[in-house]
């Protein structure tokens, strides 16, 4: 370790790096989150003129972190192997108990829906039933998109505190 010069620096920020990740993410997510910045930083800084390097290795950091959580918020992630799947699902067959806790379910959101306004429950129905964008269920019911998406807000709102 060089202790002159930009060496010791650009360590100490990778080393700075690192406890910030590992603390919002954990030491695994960290190091791969750390590598793929340090990856991206070297591969722009051949390609152009860099002023700030430590700055770009933590906006790249940040932006890998930001886009790590939003694919895990997409696909959850699951190390079941062949056989433990079919266990889960095995298992997971419906009795009695189940249907009828599907059963209670299904009219508390019934409930739920019938309390909405009209308009509200038309846009629900159209987007979550019918399976229409909103710009073709706005189409349909004559209003903005946005409004489509405010009404399925309020919707969702609803049925999820009908559920809890």
């Amino acid at each position: 370790m060089v202790r002159n010069g930009k060496f010791y620096r650009r360590s100490c920020t990778g080393l700075y790096l690192r406890r910030i990740l590992t603390r919002d993410l954990g030491a695994d997510d960290a190091a791969d989150i750390a590598q793929s910045s340090f990856e991206q930083v070297l591969r722009y800084a051949g390609q152009a003129q860099v002023g700030s390097p430590a700055g770009l290795l933590f906006t790249i950091s940040r932006n890998l972190q930001i886009d790590s959580a939003r694919r895990k918020k997409r696909v959850p992630h699951q190390s079941l192997d062949d056989d433990e799947l079919i266990e889960q699902f095995a298992v997971s067959e419906l009795t009695p108990e189940r249907r009828y806790a599907a059963r209670q379910r299904m009219e508390l959101l019934s409930k739920a829906l019938d309390a909405l306004p009209p308009r509200c429950r038309e846009a629900f129905v159209l987007c979550k039933l019918h399976d229409l964008s909103y710009d073709e269920a706005a189409q349909e019911m004559g209003i903005s998109p946005t409004v489509v998406r405010k009404y399925l807000v309020q919707a969702m709102k609803e049925c999820r505190s009908a559920l809890l």
